[in-house]
């Protein structure tokens, strides 16, 4: 007599098998992250073919994805499957950094499909939790990569909570890897300035408005529950980047955690590439 196995049996032993991305994505992938941290806040301008068969110089990887013409199938099917996702204008290298982050770290540790379902959740917590960080100055935040070194803590804090802390682990890896590429583009040792940006840090992490009791403070009043000091890239030194003006819209940073939580998916979503 044949015996049928339990349909969810079956859902509970695919859920728990890693889910590798698609070797030619994830090459290609890693090499529009790769050319995206060579130029990382230095100004300087890649050449590309465009569609069309002429070349053209620009800084900006959002037209990279939507114009250029790849001659290497790796990158050209990556961003196929990146342009699946809402390309923001401002950002792209940063999304770049972090989704080959992500990619990478998640093939390593062999990320489940409740694994990556678990990161796509904390991207979501990330783009909610920017708003508290913004609602303390205006509506804007600190740049330099420092707002997503100030998510790492609430992302290890929701892993705990949520019993998800692998996810946890790949998406905090995620987030620090701006600033390592940053100060490597710039010509200083990444992890060394990792290093003091995090002794600088401040100790009091959350504020009475990040938690919810926005009555007991003054959300214009100056405060140091999250990370502002980073590296000054005109000055290149250590220093309070938020007194140096180098700050930007949160929607920004909102809008690079959507495109990385949507670029996960487009990747993940395609089985292999012929």
């Amino acid at each position: 007599m044949r015996i049928n196995r339990p349909h969810h049996n079956n859902m509970q032993n695919r859920m728990k098998k890693p889910v590798v991305p698609c070797e030619v994505l994830r090459n290609g992938v890693a090499a529009l992250s790769y050319a995206a941290a060579a130029t990382y806040g230095t100004g300087k301008t890649i050449q590309y073919r465009s569609k069309d068969g002429s070349y053209v110089s620009t800084a900006s990887f959002a037209e990279i994805l939507k114009e250029a013409s790849f001659e290497d199938a790796s990158m050209a099917r990556a961003a196929a499957a990146l342009s699946q996702a809402d390309v923001p204008e401002q950002g792209v290298k940063t999304a770049l950094i972090m989704l080959n982050a992500l990619l990478e770290r998640g093939a390593q540790v062999g990320c489940t499909e409740d694994t990556w379902q678990q990161i796509s959740a904390m991207l979501d917590f990330g783009i909610s939790f920017a708003s508290r960080v913004a609602a303390e100055n205006n509506g804007q935040v600190v740049g330099g990569g420092l707002t997503l070194l100030t998510l790492c803590r609430p992302m290890r804090k929701y892993g705990r909570d949520h019993q998800c802390e692998q996810a946890a682990d790949v998406v905090i890896y995620a987030l620090e890897q701006p600033l390592l590429k940053l100060a490597e583009a710039a010509g200083f040792d990444g992890y060394e300035v990792f290093e003091r940006v995090k002794a600088l840090a401040p100790n009091q992490f959350f504020s009475l408005h990040q938690v919810g009791i926005e009555n007991s403070i003054r959300v214009d009043a100056a405060h140091t529950d999250y990370i502002r000091v980073g590296l000054d890239l005109q000055k290149g030194t250590i220093r309070d980047l938020q007194a140096a003006g180098v700050m930007e819209n949160v929607e920004t940073v909102q809008q690079v955690l959507q495109f990385v939580k949507q670029s996960v998916k487009a990747v993940l979503d395609v089985a292999s590439a012929i």
